[in-house]
């Protein structure tokens, strides 16, 4: 992966890598605020291995969020940074809970989104990963962070290693994530906690949705239900491929690909 350069977009710090139309990559959910290093970018930017003659944008959460936030503020707060940045429409690629604050601002503000890529996310959260992310958020609060973050890296990986994860997470807590950065993860899960798709005005950007069969997180059915939420999209499921390594798969990347391409 070619270099990245640090640069403030608005308020929101990013990893800009190449030139050409730009590309916002909005990323998962992480114990830090901010672009941490290399391994973050490249690990964000994996869907767009195959992409060529784009400027990716990545950015995490801002550091600094109001405490509580809805999911269509959370986009208004974005979409002010960006609207500052770019010259028109862009394409807009979000992965998990940056898949909900991409759908919230194609929603919200069409004019910034020409085409939206979601991977590994969905309309709402299951009822499982809602209740799952509240007990993060609540461990969290009560400063029970290196529990908080067990359970985190454990619930990503296979089961069989589940046990060595948790312990990792255990550990490396207060390297991943301070008392700043800790109250902004709360602000975002309670967010996304109240996301709809369904209550939002539909999204007019041409859409791909790329989710994995055995995704823990988003069911089939969720993934289907999203796609019928918005009007023009395509739906690619990928067999044997989980909520972290979806974008492992050729056929995922290619997809993507030949979606920027068309």
């Amino acid at each position: 992966m070619p270099t990245f350069a640090r640069e403030l977009i608005g308020r929101y710090p990013a990893a800009v890598i190449g030139s050409g139309p730009p590309l916002v990559v909005l990323t998962g959910l992480t114990p830090s605020t901010g672009i941490t290093g290399d391994g973050f970018v490249r690990g964000s930017c994996a869907p767009l291995r195959e992409v060529t003659g784009r400027q990716l944008i990545v950015i995490n959460r801002r550091p600094g969020l109001r405490s509580p936030m809805t999911m269509s503020e959370m986009a208004d707060d974005l979409a002010e940074s960006l609207r500052d940045h770019l010259d028109g429409p862009a394409e807009v690629l979000g992965e998990s809970t940056g898949g909900s604050i991409a759908q919230q601002l194609a929603a919200d503000h069409p004019d910034l989104v020409g085409r939206l890529i979601l991977v590994s996310t969905g309309c709402r959260l299951s009822a499982s990963t809602r209740e799952f992310q509240a007990t993060v958020g609540d461990l969290v609060e009560r400063g029970e962070t290196r529990r908080a973050m067990a359970m985190t890296v454990a619930d990503l990986v296979p089961r069989g290693t589940r046990t060595l994860a948790y312990g990792a997470g255990w550990l490396c807590a207060h390297r991943m994530m301070d008392d700043a950065a800790a109250a902004d993860l709360v602000t975002t899960i309670r967010a996304e906690d109240g996301f709809d798709l369904a209550k939002a005005p539909p999204i007019e950007a041409r859409t791909l949705i790329i989710g994995g069969r055995r995704d823990r997180f988003y069911d089939a059915e969720l993934f289907s239900e999203t796609a019928r939420l918005i009007p023009h999209s395509t739906l690619l499921m990928v067999p044997r491929r989980g909520h972290v390594t979806v974008m492992s798969s050729p056929r995922a990347r290619m997809a993507v690909a030949g979606f920027l391409g068309a």
